[in-house]
């Protein structure tokens, strides 16, 4: 799953790796927008996404593109299903995660070799959703900026990450009411763009859409989700 590639250093960050750096508490400006944003998000029960991902080498003069559904529901569910052009699945709820693959024809489970790391990646995405600000400083250094959008910078505070990943940047909009894109940029200028569509919040997930057995398939989801009164 490519885009874990990337966001899996978010859980490295709050999985043993010490910050090389103590900073002061964030500036005032970034407090103020994140209690809003947290204010906003905070009786937010449920989130929808749709999403397209660029992989943009300097190696290729085309970037790579996937695309899939990103799915919150609190306390702390979350699925990040990639659907083309390849098929897998993320689920994550509470301390238990699942990753699943679809080959010749079926889905196949995986045998995860990082279970801690990847529980607290999902309880880390879990967290961004709800705008936590303590889930972002405590690793990263983060600073704002507003133009026509509301743009959060993170860059690691632990060389190890840096040398993998310079910034994170999430583009939210003006009045922080939907998350934009996120874009992963590394040193040697590679990035990673996801980019959101059809955002939906307070949904209604049909039973299944979390198990981590047998998970509902993503199109009956989308389908109860789009005709859901």
């Amino acid at each position: 799953m490519k885009i874990f590639t990337a966001i899996f250093l978010l859980a490295l960050t709050g999985s043993g790796l010490a910050a090389t750096n103590d900073v002061p508490p964030p500036p005032a400006d970034l407090r103020a927008i994140m209690a809003d944003f947290q204010k906003k998000m905070s009786t937010v029960k449920s989130v929808y996404m749709e999403y397209t991902q660029e992989r943009v080498l300097k190696l290729f003069s085309e970037p790579l593109k996937t695309e899939g559904i990103m799915l919150v529901a609190q306390p702390e569910r979350v699925r990040w299903e990639t659907t083309a052009p390849y098929q897998t699945i993320m689920l994550g709820e509470r301390k238990n995660v699942a990753q699943f693959e679809f080959n010749d024809g079926k889905w196949e489970k995986l045998k995860l070799g990082f279970p801690q790391a990847l529980e607290k990646l999902m309880q880390q995405m879990s967290a961004m959703n709800q705008g936590r600000l303590d889930a972002m400083t405590n690793d990263f250094f983060v600073t704002v900026s507003n133009g026509t959008e509301t743009v959060l910078t993170m860059s690691p505070k632990n060389e190890t990450v840096r040398n993998m990943m310079s910034s994170i940047e999430i583009h939210l909009a003006l009045d922080l009411s939907a998350t934009r894109s996120v874009v992963m940029n590394e040193p040697n200028g590679d990035l990673t763009r996801i980019t959101f569509q059809n955002e939906k919040y307070d949904v209604v997930f049909p039973a299944g859409t979390f198990d981590q057995s047998k998970p509902l398939p993503i199109a009956a989801v989308k389908a109860a989700v789009n005709h859901a009164p």
